[in-house]
Formats: structure tokens, C-alpha cells, sequence
């Protein structure tokens, strides 16, 4: 791409006068600039010129284009406009001059607990949107994570991580979307992606704003993937009473794993419990004064074809003056030419109106018989648009009076006519139908709690269709319902929409710690640390381990238990005794083997050359432990 600053003061679209760089990566460069027409502050992200040879990466970037256009919620960036040039393909953004939250970040310090719910509750009421509009981001990271002025929070970049993982010039595979530091487990394995895959990145990125460390980061893309493949989130102490909702929000499974509708509504009744949060450090902008004062500016003074920019031509004759007649100016002399010619145009005046009247009642003769007569058709229990056509075949006009909820008539049929069926109309009368809207919303009961058999009837009673999923809770027994997706406070739903229910399984397993060569004090602490019991098997020797230490633990450290599980502890008695041999006499050679086989050692008393023991202590007999020094004494 050619230089970010070369292009400042380029026209981009016939209209996007780039002002000021503002950032740049591997496929894109954005800048703060001016529409020319409306006067209006944008930001136009000019992606990679080598792009516009790409048919795949084209039909992508258009059909996501023109998506990303259609979204309008205030958590979520406003794509304005988009087009192809010879220098890249373009968009047209919202102009935010809050920064980012990797900016923010990178400014060093963490957020607080109220600041990370915030921000979490704000994208994940934007993620929402999206998905109920089948959109997915895909690429879901801190970069992407922006800031208006006042700190209140867009995401940007909708659609644009799916055409550009298309593109060859940018990714050859084009099978991994998005960041590897904030992908999911199944863009990680290449698995179909759903809504829930933005979830798990936004769980990530709360987990780094609150710690200051990204979970699972390796030091290569595919040890970072596949870190945490399987793997549920970390856990950190910071993270307080945000650790199970981000928990639920990155479970590896997504089935399993929050929506972001329920994420949004989870972190804003923890933020009701939290002190109100601190407004965010956002680092404004610097955008120049080009840009400091465009909103005070002529458009007419930014684009030189404005229409308004034009000169216009005065015109001072009456437009409804008529011409003057032909000869007009041949003066009096014809006129004065006699009574003839005015007889001659009284009578073809006459003749005029006589014929004008003639006309007229005949187009009213026509009126009368022609353009009645027409028989109303039944369009009841008829879809829609059969309907409309039925009655423009009829010559006849449908409008629609009123839409209504009904159990028995399907969605988009009509249910009643305002004029009866066989009656004569006019052409073009009109008939009001009522069209069926199909079942009433209904609302999603609660059943957080309930024995899953109970609460799969409550649904079911309420025209919801049950799915059961399996997750692990600190706080619901097994076999009863740990949390529901919608939750009850969501808004109402049409019968035979999905109801998720999570079977609890009890409580999460826990890892067996490792307590091998620990006292028996320390150890029971880490296993109660891991919510654990334990008991102590038969003490044995050990040469390796002291008395009172753990030689051995069941089940193996790491592994997998529930909670409350017995580990089995082995202790230590200390080395194994044995006995000193029967040393007197013996030279001080033959003494050392004797010793060293029983694992004991020795020191040596007496003359220089002196090479027969003749006592050793401790005596010969005695026990000793493993590993002790027995004195022999020579002459």
C-alpha cells in the first residue's frame, strides 16, 4: 500500500476527502476525513489495493458490507457507506475519537470490576443484535473494542474479518477468522461457527482487561490455539465476582456456552451490585483543526460540484405568462379588416365546446358502465400476496387494516375481508384485510432450580420447545436446572421457539494437587484448598523421604474427582533399621563391605597402619537406621 501520509488530502468515492491518518495494519489503513456533500466527520478504512483483484474477497466484502450497513444500535460502529476503487476497497465509519481498548490497555493498569461489567454488558447488548440478525463478527478483540468521546462503547469492524480471511492476498487457508489471542476452541479446529464463537473472545478480552493477561497465550499461533482446545478458562483472583459469568461465557463447548443476550444480562445485574463505575480513561484523538471545526463549515465551501456551490441563473419572466399570439405584431390592420374573421372564430370556438361536451360525456358513460361490475372475490384463509393478486386481477386494490395475533391461522394468511364476496364493486375500490401475525409472543417462564423433568413440562405447557444441555455448578444439584437460555427476563418469544435448559451435573471436578514430599500438615491444607478430603494409608520406610513426609498419594496428582473425593495419603516412618555385624577381628576392608551392605557407613579410629578392628560402636547387634555411621576402632 502506498504510504498512510501520501494519501491524506485524496478523494476517496467522489466525495471522502482524507484528513488524518489514524491508524494502520497488515490489510487496511484508516483516516479521519470529511464527507464533501454533508459536511460530516467519518473515518474511511481503505483496505489493501491487491484486494480489488480478488473476486472471492469482493463478493464477500459486499454482501458483508451491505449487512454491516444495515445494523443501527448504539453499542455498534454505523457503516455509512462502502465502494471500490483502483487503490483498495473502502468503508465509511463512524468517526469515534475515544480510542480503543487496546489502546487503553496499552496504556498500562487494569480495569476495575464495575468498569470490566460495564464494558462487557455494552458489547455484549451489541453482539446481541447482530446475532438476531444472523451476523457474526468473528474477530472479536480489544482493537476492535471502541470508544465516542463520552467512553460509551461501539464494536467496530462487522463483516470485515470474514472477507478478509476469504482473501489469498491475505490469507491463503482463509479457514481460521479472526485474532488466534482471542480465537474460539472451534475456529481454532476449523469446526462450523456460530453466534456463541464471539461470546468466547469477549470473554477472553474481559479476562485481559481485568488481569492485564490474555488466557492460553503461547508463544506461537498454533500453541496458543490449541492451548485451549478442551480447556476451560483459568482462574485468576482477580477476577472476583466476574470469574463464573466469564467462566460460562468460555466454555469450550459451544452449546454449553452463554448467548450474548444472556451474557449482556448477567454482567448488568452483577453491575447493580457493584459500586458505580468510574468513567473510562479514554485518550481523545488528535485530529487537527481541519477537523476541530468542520461542523461549523460551508458544504459548499468542502466540495466545489456541491449543487448548492453552483451559480444560479436569475430569471425574471413570468412562467405562466402565455406567448404572444403568431402576427401579433402586424398591428391593427387586420383586425380592422371587418366582422368576418371574428365570425369565423366564434364559430370554430362553438364547435370546440360543442365537441369538448361531446367527450366529456362519453369518458362519463364509461365511467358509469364500464368501471363497475367487478365481483369481490373470497380472499380469506388465502396467503398475503395471493391475495393482492386475486384482487388485482378483479381490477380491485388490497389494503392491509390490521395485523392479529391468532393460534389457529397461520402467519401472513388473511383472516377477515372488509367487503362481503359476490358484492359488486368499482374499479379499483379497495378491500381491507386482517392478516394473522400467527401465534401471541409468549413469556419464558423461570426454571432456574426446577428437577429438569419439571421444568421441561413448564415450558412445554407454555408452547416452548425444551433442549437439553450438561454443565457443572458450584450451587445446583445434579439433575436439576442450573441456568436457562433465554432467561426469563427476556422479552417475549413465539411459541415453539428454543428453550435451553442446562442439566446440572453437580459440582465441577476438581484436579488432585500434588503433595508427594510435603508434611502431612501442608498437605491436608492443599487438599482442602481443592475442596478435598483425605486419609492415611499404612506408614511405610523410606530411604528418600523423611518421617512424616507423603511417599504416595491415590488418586494419581491431576487427576480428575468430584468434589469432597478421599485421597488415600501414605506417610513416611523414616529409613528401615538394621543391625550392626559382628566387626572384632575382622581387617578394616572386610569391615567396610559388611557395612556398606546394610547401608551404613563408618569412621575409622586409631595408629596410622593400623588394619584390625578390635570394637566398634555402636556395638555389634545393635539396630541402627539405615544410612547411620557406625566408629570402628583399630590396632
Amino acid at each position: 500500500m502506498s504510504s498512510i501520509t501520501a494519501q491524506v488530502g485524496r478523494v476517496v468515492g467522489g466525495r471522502y476527502r482524507l484528513l488524518a491518518p489514524i491508524g494502520s495494519g497488515a490489510s487496511s489503513q484508516v483516516f479521519a476525513a470529511v464527507d464533501t456533500r454533508l459536511g460530516r466527520r467519518v473515518a474511511v478504512k481503505v483496505l489493501h489495493p491487491a484486494l480489488e483483484s480478488d473476486q472471492t474477497f469482493l463478493r464477500l466484502f459486499r454482501q458483508e458490507a451491505r449487512l454491516a450497513a444495515s445494523l443501527d444500535h448504539p453499542n455498534v460502529m454505523r457503516v455509512f457507506d462502502w465502494g471500490e476503487e483502483e487503490a483498495g476497497p473502502y468503508l465509511v465509519l463512524e468517526l469515534l475519537t475515544g480510542g480503543s481498548l487496546r489502546r487503553l490497555l496499552d496504556a498500562g493498569g487494569v480495569l476495575s470490576h464495575a468498569q470490566v461489567a460495564s464494558i462487557g454488558r455494552q458489547a455484549a447488548a451489541g453482539l446481541a443484535y447482530a446475532h438476531r440478525r444472523g451476523i457474526i463478527h468473528r474477530d472479536i478483540k480489544p482493537g476492535n473494542i471502541l470508544f465516542d468521546e463520552d467512553g460509551n462503547l461501539r464494536i467496530g469492524d462487522f463483516g470485515v474479518a470474514r472477507a478478509i480471511a476469504s482473501a489469498a492476498a491475505t490469507e491463503p487457508s482463509g479457514t481460521v477468522f479472526g485474532t488466534a489471542r482471542y480465537a474460539s476452541p472451534e475456529q481454532a479446529t476449523g469446526a462450523t461457527l456460530d453466534d456463541r464463537t464471539d461470546v468466547y473472545s469477549l470473554a477472553l478480552v474481559l479476562y485481559e482487561a481485568r488481569t492485564g493477561r490474555v488466557p492460553f497465550a503461547a508463544e506461537t499461533v498454533a500453541a496458543t490455539l490449541a492451548a485451549r482446545v478442551g480447556a476451560t478458562l483459568p482462574p485468576a483472583p482477580e477476577l472476583g465476582p466476574l470469574a463464573p459469568i466469564l467462566a460460562a461465557a468460555a466454555i469450550p463447548g459451544p452449546l454449553a456456552r452463554l448467548e450474548a443476550a444472556d451474557l449482556a444480562a448477567e454482567l448488568e445485574q452483577l453491575e447493580r451490585t457493584l459500586p458505580p463505575a468510574a468513567g473510562l480513561p479514554v485518550a481523545l484523538l488528535e485530529l487537527g483543526p481541519q477537523l476541530a471545526t468542520i461542523a461549523d463549515r460551508d458544504p459548499t465551501q468542502l466540495d466545489p460540484g456541491h449543487p448548492s456551490a453552483a451559480p444560479t441563473e436569475r430569471v425574471d419572466h413570468d412562467e405562466t405568462a402565455l406567448a404572444p399570439p403568431a402576427g401579433a405584431e402586424r398591428g391593427r390592420g387586420e383586425r380592422a379588416a371587418g366582422k368576418k374573421p371574428g365570425r369565423r372564430r366564434l364559430l370554430v370556438a362553438v364547435v370546440a365546446v360543442s365537441v369538448a361536451a361531446l367527450l366529456a360525456a362519453g369518458v362519463a358513460a364509461v365511467v358509469r358502465f364500464e368501471v363497475y361490475g367487478h365481483v369481490v372475490p373470497s380472499v380469506v384463509r388465502d396467503q398475503l400476496d395471493t391475495a393482492r393478486a386475486v384482487l388485482k386481477n378483479e381490477g380491485l386494490r388490497l389494503r392491509v387494516e390490521a395485523e392479529r395475533y391468532s393460534s389457529k391461522v397461520p402467519r401472513g394468511v388473511v383472516m377477515s375481508q372488509s367487503l362481503a364476496p359476490g358484492t359488486r364493486e368499482r374499479a379499483g375500490s379497495v378491500l381491507g384485510v386482517v392478516v394473522s401475525k400467527g401465534p401471541a409472543p409468549v413469556a419464558i417462564p423461570s426454571v432456574v432450580g426446577e428437577p429438569l423433568a419439571l421444568a421441561e413440562r413448564q415450558l412445554r405447557s407454555a408452547g416452548l420447545v425444551p433442549v437439553v444441555a450438561h454443565a457443572y455448578s458450584e450451587h445446583t444439584p445434579a439433575g436439576a436446572v442450573a441456568r436457562q437460555s433465554p432467561l426469563s427476563s427476556h422479552p417475549k418469544v413465539l411459541p415453539g421457539s428454543k428453550v435451553t435448559l442446562y442439566d446440572s451435573l453437580g459440582l465441577p471436578p476438581r484436579s488432585v494437587p500434588y503433595v508427594v514430599g510435603q508434611s502431612l500438615g501442608a498437605a491436608e491444607q492443599a487438599l482442602a484448598h481443592s475442596q478435598l478430603k483425605y486419609k492415611l494409608g499404612p506408614a511405610q520406610y523410606s530411604t528418600r523421604y523423611a518421617a512424616g513426609e507423603v511417599i504416595s498419594e491415590t488418586p494419581a496428582p491431576n487427576s480428575s474427582v468430584r468434589q469432597g473425593a478421599v485421597v488415600t495419603l501414605v506417610a513416611s516412618l523414616g529409613p528401615p533399621y538394621v543391625r550392626v555385624p559382628q566387626l572384632q577381628g575382622d581387617s578394616v576392608s572386610s569391615a567396610e563391605a559388611a557395612l556398606r551392605s546394610r547401608g551404613l557407613s563408618y569412621a575409622v579410629y586409631g595408629p596410622p597402619f593400623a588394619s584390625t578392628v578390635y570394637a566398634s560402636a555402636p556395638g555389634s547387634g545393635s539396630r541402627v537406621r539405615v544410612g547411620s555411621t557406625v566408629d570402628l576402632y583399630v590396632i
